[in-house]
């Protein structure tokens, strides 16, 4: 039997009497790469901290392997945004990556364990930014960057990769790249990607869900139009597999991109 990295059942967040998503179930195994795609406003981001226990549910459950999100946050590597991180911090690319490794009990109390140190490596040779931990994270590349961003993820050794919208500030070569190490990284972790641009979904997702308050999903890497029409309001007429790419239907009389 598949163990579950992230189960969620009739899941409902709510701000005051606002409420920000219901009825989400859904189900994503442990070497998935799934996708969640909607709009700006959706709920993503709510769903999101609800994932990692930062927001109190509503209604339904939430589980990690089996665990609630109060226990089973440890086997999360979370990727935030990129436009959250400031690039400019005089700090070295090494002294990013293992600030995963300050569990709080002991924050700013004491040093790294060569533990720490083994992992960060391990790291960072699987992302290849290898020889590159003295360098400031300013002098890298765009992509290098991002990839020291999933390293400081991965040193923590999740069993769960979660990244929010990696593919925005990145240009077409980076991105093969980047969706190169993500298939790599699926054959010992489940790994989900959370974004609005369904341009920037991978023909190797194997499992999308489309979130507009409502989660809207068959099951696999199969998006119809009735599904799009609730989420965006607008169909898609294709897409197409490899380098993502997606072409959209004329649906206000102009000519298509």
């Amino acid at each position: 039997m598949t163990t579950a990295a992230l189960r969620l059942n009739d899941v409902a967040v709510c701000y005051g009497r606002h409420v920000a998503i219901e009825d989400v179930t859904w189900e994503v195994g442990e070497h998935d790469f799934a996708a969640i795609i909607g709009p700006n406003g959706g709920g993503k981001t709510t769903l999101l901290k609800a994932i990692l226990g930062l927001l109190p549910l509503a209604a339904g459950n939430i589980s990690i392997f089996g665990h609630p999100p109060s226990e089973g946050r440890d086997l999360i590597g979370y990727v935030p945004q990129f436009h959250t991180f400031d690039f400019a911090f005089p700090i070295t690319v090494s002294e990013m990556i293992l600030q995963s490794r300050l569990p709080q009990k002991r924050r700013f109390l004491s040093g790294y364990s060569e533990e720490d140190y083994q992992a960060m490596e391990r790291a960072m040779d699987l992302i290849g930014l290898s020889g590159l931990g003295d360098h400031p994270i300013a002098d890298l590349s765009g992509g290098q960057q991002q990839r020291a961003i999933i390293a400081r993820a991965l040193a923590g050794d999740p069993r769960l990769l979660i990244l929010d919208e990696p593919t925005v500030y990145i240009d077409a070569p980076a991105e093969e790249l980047f969706f190169s190490l993500i298939e790599k990284l699926r054959e010992t972790m489940a790994v989900i990607i959370v974004t609005h641009d369904i341009s920037a979904i991978s023909g190797q997702v194997n499992k999308i869900a489309c979130l507009n308050r409502r989660l809207y999903t068959h099951g696999d890497a199969t998006i119809t139009d009735d599904m799009l029409t609730q989420v965006y309001g607008c169909p898609v007429d294709l897409i197409a597999h490899g380098v993502p790419h997606r072409v959209l239907r004329d649906h206000r009389g102009g000519r298509n991109d």
